[in-house]
């Protein structure tokens, strides 16, 4: 009776360390399924910022550009409209110093 208890109990035993190892060996691959689903998801988020980098450099290009040339493009009327009428220009300058003048003056 003792001998078939025994056998029992190192069958249960047995049973118990396989089950062990079974779960360990499960952890260990949902573990790997995981770091690699992660690894994934970084690379997936560093491509996709690395695009939305290059749309955003590319419209901040495309804008500075612009306003470049809206720029240039001011700057060359207000010195075409100088050339073609300096005693008016001339006028308003000394009249904006004059109220500039008053306005430090002031203080």
């Amino acid at each position: 009776m003792s001998l078939f208890k025994r056998e029992d109990r190192e069958a249960r035993t047995d049973r118990i360390r396989d089950d062990l190892h079974d779960i360990g060996d499960q952890g260990q691959a949902l573990g790997r399924d995981l770091r690699d689903d992660a690894q994934d998801a970084i690379e997936e988020a560093r491509l996709q910022s690395e695009e939305q980098y290059a749309r955003m450099a590319a419209e901040a290009r495309r804008r500075d550009r612009r306003f470049k040339r809206s720029a240039n493009q001011s700057l060359n009327e207000c010195d075409r409209y100088v050339h073609e009428n300096p005693w008016p220009s001339i006028g308003a300058a000394t009249l904006a110093g004059a109220v500039i003048g008053l306005l430090i003056g002031r203080r």
